[in-house]
């Protein structure tokens, strides 16, 4: 089976500061299908940060942030579909997995995948299932 991610490229994930850092596939692939859910694009406010960007924007020490298994997204159109007060238990519905993170703040939500997904970086290619 081979799926085509169609919302999100890699550069999005990248550190704001540095543009160094990957994102795990497993987060993309659940970031792509919670768009085509949501219905509207998606913002990345935060994917991958370095060391000193994860302590200049006050992120915890062991972030999953810096392993590149989470993402900070937002609707660029709150308003539509509900508003953020629909998006954010469209999130937990899709991204509550055990181990998973979702945190919910104002303006965005947060999500992470486990912290074993790190290394497996998406490329911008396909994915590929036997």
């Amino acid at each position: 089976m081979k799926y085509r991610v169609e919302y999100f490229k890699p550069e999005e994930f990248l550190c704001p500061c540095c543009k160094q850092g990957g994102v795990s596939w497993l987060l993309v692939l659940w970031l792509d299908l919670l768009r085509r859910a949501w219905g509207g694009p998606l913002r990345v406010n935060s994917g991958f940060r370095c060391a000193a960007h994860n302590r200049e924007v006050g992120g915890v020490p062991r972030s999953r942030h810096l392993l590149g298994c989470a993402a900070d997204v937002a609707p660029v159109t709150p308003e539509a579909r509900g508003g953020f007060s629909a998006f954010a238990p469209l999130v937990r519905r899709l991204c509550g997995l055990p181990d998973w993170e979702v945190i919910v703040y104002e303006r965005f939500v947060h999500i992470a995948v486990p912290r074993e997904e790190a290394g497996a970086d998406w490329d911008g290619g396909p994915f590929f299932w036997d």
